[in-house]
C-alpha cells in the first residue's frame, strides 16, 4: 500500500537522503535571507512620536524611505530598505538600494552580505561567491561571511569547504549558533547522526529562539523512534506557530507512532489554513484507511484530494479503500484509470489481478 506522502520508514540514513537535506537547507536559507534585519523596523512602524494616541499608518518601507529623504547619505538606511525589498520579493529595488549603499561605502560588509542574499534569490552562484569572498577579505575576523560561505559551499555540495568555514567561524567565536547548525548539516549529509545531533543541540542551547536546529533535532529523534521527538515537535510548534511545515512533520510522526487521532487534528488545522492543498486531505485519508479503518471518511478524503490535484497515489489508495468497503467494481474502475496514465504501474496491475 502506498504510504502517506512524507518520510519513509527507513533509518536515519535512508530518511535523510542528500536531496531531502539540501531541500530543507535551501528552505532555511531563503527564510533567513528574507527576514534578517526587518523585525525592528516593522515593530516600530506603527509607533507614534509622542506615544499618545498617535497612529502611524506608513509601511515599514515607507518609514525607512522617509528617513532616507532626510538622511540620504546614510548607507545603513539603504541596506535596511534593501532587506525589506528582498523580503517583499522586490529584487530590482533591493539591488538599487544595495548599489546605492555601496556607492556611499564600497567596503560596507553589511551591504555585501545583503547583496549575497540578493544573488542567492537570483540563483547567481558566481556572484554569491565573489561577493562573500570580498566581504571576508575586507573583514577577515567577521564570522558572518564565514558562515555564509559555509552555507554557499553546502549548497554547492562541497561538504569539506562547508565544514572548513563553519570550523573557521567557530575558531574566531565559538558562540555562533549558525556555525554549529551548518556543521550539523554537514555531518547529517554524511549520515553521522551522532555528530549532527551534538552540533544541533549546541546551536539550540546557544539560541533557544532558533528554529532550524530545533526541527532537525525533532526529525532525527523521530527517525530513531525516540519518544523525545514528541517534545521537540511540540516546542517547535509552541515557539514558532506560524511555521506550518512543522505541523505537517509532526502529523507524520504522530500517525507513525500510534497517535492517529492527534495526526488527524493536525491535518484538520492545516486544511483550515490551506484548504486547497491536496496532500493534507490525502494524508488524512491515509490515516483513516490504514490506522482507523474508517473507510467512508478515507474515501471522502481521497476524493477531495483528487478533486484538487489528481495523483496516482490518491487514486490507488481510493481503490484500496473501495476494496475494503466491498465495492470491487468501483475499485477495479479506479485502478483502470491509473493504468490509462501509467500503464506499467505495478501496484494497480497487482490489484486488478487480485480482483480477478
Amino acid at each position: 500500500m502506498r504510504r502517506a506522502s512524507g518520510k519513509n520508514n527507513g533509518g536515519v540514513g535512508k530518511l535523510r537522503q542528500r536531496s531531502l537535506i539540501m531541500n530543507r537547507f535551501l528552505l532555511f536559507c531563503v527564510c533567513a535571507m528574507l527576514f534578517v534585519g526587518c523585525g525592528e523596523v516593522a515593530k516600530d512602524a506603527g509607533a507614534g512620536g509622542d506615544g499618545i494616541g498617535y497612529e502611524d499608518n506608513r509601511t515599514p518601507i515607507q518609514v525607512v524611505s522617509d528617513s532616507i529623504a532626510s538622511d540620504s547619505t546614510n548607507a545603513s538606511l539603504y541596506i535596511m530598505r534593501a532587506q525589506m525589498c528582498l523580503q517583499d520579493e522586490q529584487i530590482g529595488n533591493a539591488i538599487h538600494d544595495i548599489n546605492k549603499a555601496l556607492s556611499l561605502d564600497r567596503n560596507n560588509v553589511d551591504a555585501l552580505l545583503v547583496l549575497a542574499d540578493v544573488y542567492l534569490a537570483l540563483g547567481d552562484q558566481d556572484n554569491i561567491l565573489a561577493t562573500l569572498t570580498k566581504a571576508s577579505d575586507i573583514a577577515p575576523y567577521d564570522v558572518r561571511p564565514m558562515v555564509k560561505l559555509s552555507e554557499f559551499y553546502f549548497i554547492q555540495g562541497n561538504m569539506q569547504l562547508s565544514k572548513a568555514y563553519a570550523d573557521k567561524a567557530l575558531d574566531v567565536n565559538n558562540f555562533n549558533p549558525r556555525a554549529y547548525f551548518m556543521r550539523g548539516m554537514v555531518y547529517l549529509s554524511k549520515n553521522d547522526t551522532a555528530s549532527a545531533l551534538s552540533n544541533f543541540m549546541m546551536s539550540r542551547n546557544q539560541d533557544d529562539n532558533y528554529y532550524d536546529p530545533l526541527i532537525e533535532i525533532a526529525q532525527i529523534n523521530a527517525a530513531m523512534r525516540n519518544p523525545i521527538a514528541d517534545d521537540f515537535f511540540k516546542e517547535a510548534i509552541a515557539n514558532f506557530p506560524d511555521v506550518h511545515s512543522t505541523y505537517y512533520d509532526y502529523a507524520l510522526y504522530l500517525q507513525d507512532n500510534g497517535k492517529p487521532l492527534e495526526a488527524i487534528a493536525l491535518y484538520d488545522t492545516l486544511i483550515s489554513i490551506y484548504p486547497q492543498e491536496s496532500r493534507f486531505y490525502y494524508n488524512k485519508g491515509y490515516v483513516y484507511l490504514v490506522y482507523l479503518f474508517d473507510y467512508q471518511k478515507a474515501l471522502d478524503c481521497f476524493d477531495h484530494s483528487i478533486d484538487i490535484r489528481p495523483t496516482i497515489d490518491a487514486f490507488y489508495n481510493k481503490g484500496r479503500t473501495l476494496e475494503q468497503m466491498g465495492n470491487f467494481a468501483a475499485a477495479k474502475n479506479t485502478y483502470l484509470k491509473i493504468l490509462q496514465t501509467e500503464p506499467n504501474y505495478q501496484l494497480a496491475l497487482d490489484a486488478l489481478q487480485r480482483l480477478e
